[in-house]
């Protein structure tokens, strides 16, 4: 078992590439691009929700917390009239792109202390770079591939952003598998 304290440089090394990884995936790449469409009147849609005065927060319409939930007649019936819709409200303001890049960057360390932990529970120091490789990497590329699948399942987001996200989550694993092969502890 490769001690977690020897895997700390590696770990913060291996998120500092992922994240330099997903700024060039989401700057200069082009099929992130597509994800979400534009809304033919811009302004009427942002009037329209202005007017509504929602607080921010995650919303369904129609909503199947209805009494009754979704076998209740009103939510059936505006289910199937539509449109229906899923929405976040973000609060209004400027983006604070600091804060989001710290969130960020904090999931990545999550996500490689936790293919460092794993992948160190089963690979000696000094043990075979394939496997650290291999088990890092597939830790990794699951959990930054795979959440986005929920979002298809359950709130009809478009199964090919879900799979561009895999696909992102794959470079990002490919990537984490290099640095902890690259930089696993010898002894």
């Amino acid at each position: 078992m490769t001690p977690f304290m020897s895997l700390l440089l590696p770990i913060v090394v291996a998120a500092g590439a992922v994240f330099i990884l997903s700024m060039i995936v989401h700057l200069a790449m082009p099929w992130h691009k597509s994800d979400y469409a534009n809304v033919p009147n811009h302004d009427a849609a942002i009037a329209a929700i202005q007017s509504l005065n929602l607080a921010p927060d995650d919303y369904a319409v129609p909503n199947p917390r209805l009494p009754g939930g979704g076998k209740n007649p009103n939510f059936i019936a505006d289910f199937e009239r539509g449109p229906t819709f899923h929405m976040t409200v973000i609060p209004p303001g400027g983006m604070h792109m600091g804060k989001y890049m710290g969130t960020w960057f904090g999931f990545m360390l999550l996500v490689s202390a936790i293919a460092g932990w794993v992948t160190g529970s089963i690979v000696a120091p000094s043990g075979n770079t394939r496997a650290v490789f291999h088990f890092s990497a597939i830790i990794t590329a699951c959990s930054y591939g795979f959440g986005g699948w929920t979002l298809s399942i359950w709130y009809h987001r478009k199964w090919s952003t879900a799979f561009k996200g895999t696909f992102d989550g794959i470079l990002y694993g490919l990537a984490t598998g290099a640095v902890f092969m690259w930089m696993w502890p010898k002894m």
